[in-house]
């Protein structure tokens, strides 16, 4: 049973990475700048933001959410609600 809770876990984890990614390819459309540029201009641990893109982070701190948001003149609020929109309907990291 809690291999199952885990595996689940790792599953919608996967998935909220993904959705964040989504809403990142969106955005970085509108970005006149390189990723470089732009990470060096917000203070991005080298490569973060293309690991990001791409789906490489396992997870993310919030504070580093609230800060992309900031970086694209995005609400964290708003930012968290594109995210969502790139779920599925019924997400949920519990039954």
């Amino acid at each position: 049973m809690q291999d199952d809770c885990n595996q689940q876990f790792i599953i919608n984890r996967k998935m909220l990475m993904k959705a964040l990614s989504t809403v990142l390819h969106e955005k970085f459309e509108n970005v006149d700048k390189s990723l470089k540029l732009f990470s060096r201009e917000y203070e991005f641990s080298d490569g973060q933001i293309s690991k990001l893109l791409n789906g490489k982070y396992s997870d993310i701190k919030f504070s580093t959410l609230w800060k992309l948001a900031n970086a694209l003149n995005i609400s964290p609020i708003k930012f968290v609600e594109m995210i969502e929109e790139n779920l599925p309907k019924d997400f949920n990291f519990y039954d």
